[in-house]
């Protein structure tokens, strides 16, 4: 990029390019640091990650029962996890259905005061 504006023929042109540039490249070093930091915590991880698979092999023999039990375990809590949120989900949905029905319950009852004092009225002729 730093070549480009070189090549513009106007000075001002190529001082506003030039600090273009300058500031484009400013705002890229935060986010090359970010993206770096973010590249040596996930190398990080997935390296912990694999010492801890290696541990866990090497565990006496015990190793498949070790990662069985523990899938299990992750089956159940995602198990866990589905459940509450389609328990979630019905509550809302309940709590929804009531409300329309509150709402809908008053609506009908001033329905009815109307209709009963209509018909008092047209009694009364």
């Amino acid at each position: 990029m730093d070549r480009l504006w070189c090549s513009i023929p106007s000075k001002p042109q190529r001082d506003l390019w030039k600090r273009k540039v300058e500031q484009v490249a400013e705002e890229a070093e935060p986010l090359k640091e970010s993206l770096d930091k973010y590249f040596l915590r996930n190398q990080r991880r997935m390296k912990e990650a694999q010492e801890r698979a290696e541990l866990l092999g090497r565990a006496n023999g015990a190793s498949a029962h070790v990662l069985r039990v523990f899938d299990e375990e992750a089956q159940a809590m995602t198990s866990v996890h589905n459940s509450k949120r389609m328990l979630e989900e019905s509550l809302s949905i309940g709590s929804a259905i009531l409300l329309k029905y509150s709402e809908q319950r008053e609506r009908l009852k001033v329905c009815l005061i109307s209709l009963c004092t209509v018909s008092c009225r047209f009694l009364q002729l």
